[in-house]
């Protein structure tokens, strides 16, 4: 919760600085997509990935300058990131 209130004391260049950024429906695990047609979400394009720490992940729906909560993700498996070489 603290880096939430955290986020709300920045402007958007240092939170897209820090990690944080858009990801297209599409690239989520089949998981999330399923989620989101449950919980009748599936129909925006794009959701915010708020970087807590390197792994953990606050997943939200942007409206207008209103970040609506969907999940928390604390292993980053709602869209998990591929590394080359590893």
């Amino acid at each position: 919760m603290e880096q939430l209130h955290e986020f709300e004391r920045m402007n958007w260049n240092t939170i897209i600085g820090q990690g944080s950024h858009e990801i297209e429906r599409r690239r989520l695990a089949k998981q999330a997509r399923d989620r989101l047609e449950r919980i009748g979400q599936d129909d925006v394009d794009y959701l915010m990935s708020f970087r807590v720490t390197g792994r953990q992940r606050v997943w939200c729906i942007c409206d207008r300058n209103i970040m609506r909560v969907l999940w928390w993700d604390p292993n980053h498996s709602v869209c998990p990131a591929l590394k080359r070489h590893t």
